[in-house]
């Protein structure tokens, strides 16, 4: 089972708002509660890994001053501690805002954190009652519409591809910290999972 980590990205810096250091933060799930008034967040280039050292100057820890919502957009407007001008908000342009998972909201029972998902491996039930394997999530990314999980699979000739799973519930049967368990309709695998084969 992989280890959860510690932080979760929840949002990166799109752009700096104004003069005053204010930043723009575009939220991964427009409907995220995670940023609050005197809430501790680190921000980090993108695509750093979750294991990186603490010690890295180029992760930067903040305390937000203010936070509110930017009408009919997935972002908010932040004023972060010690951000007071246009230029050092130009500079966190493109970091990825991470929050501890301790500070972010609870989840109902079943919700769960995308990137929990990463390292799982993907199965389905067959109608003859087997269970068919179907890869490994390596990654989430997004289509600009909804977030879909990137699952690695071996073909029957030897190569490594991925398939996308769209990250919606009625796909999503049970995720239970050991295996991603899916519900798919007919035409979203790759054919030769499609007609029953294993991924390997």
């Amino acid at each position: 089972m992989p280890g959860r980590s510690a932080a979760i990205a929840v949002a990166e810096v799109s752009a700096p708002h104004g003069v005053r250091g204010q930043l723009r933060f575009h939220l991964y799930d427009p409907a995220s509660r995670a940023l609050r008034r005197g809430l501790r967040v680190e921000l980090r280039p993108p695509n750093s890994p979750e294991g990186h050292a603490r010690s890295d100057m180029s992760f930067e820890r903040f305390v937000i001053l203010a936070v509110e919502p930017v009408p009919g957009k997935a972002s908010v407007r932040v004023q972060l501690d010690g951000v007071t001008d246009r230029d050092h908000a130009e500079r966190l342009r493109g970091r990825e805002v991470w929050v501890a998972r301790a500070d972010l909201p609870a989840l109902a029972e079943d919700e769960f954190y995308l990137t929990d998902a990463i390292g799982l491996p993907v199965e389905r039930a067959l109608a003859d009652g087997r269970t068919q394997a179907l890869g490994v999530v390596a990654g989430v990314t997004s289509n600009g519409v909804q977030d879909l999980l990137e699952v690695e699979w071996t073909r029957p000739d030897g190569r490594r591809d991925t398939w996308l799973l769209p990250a919606l519930p009625q796909f999503i049967a049970d995720l239970d910290g050991e295996r991603l368990r899916v519900e798919l309709p007919l035409g979203l695998l790759p054919d030769a999972l499609e007609q029953g084969g294993e991924a390997s």
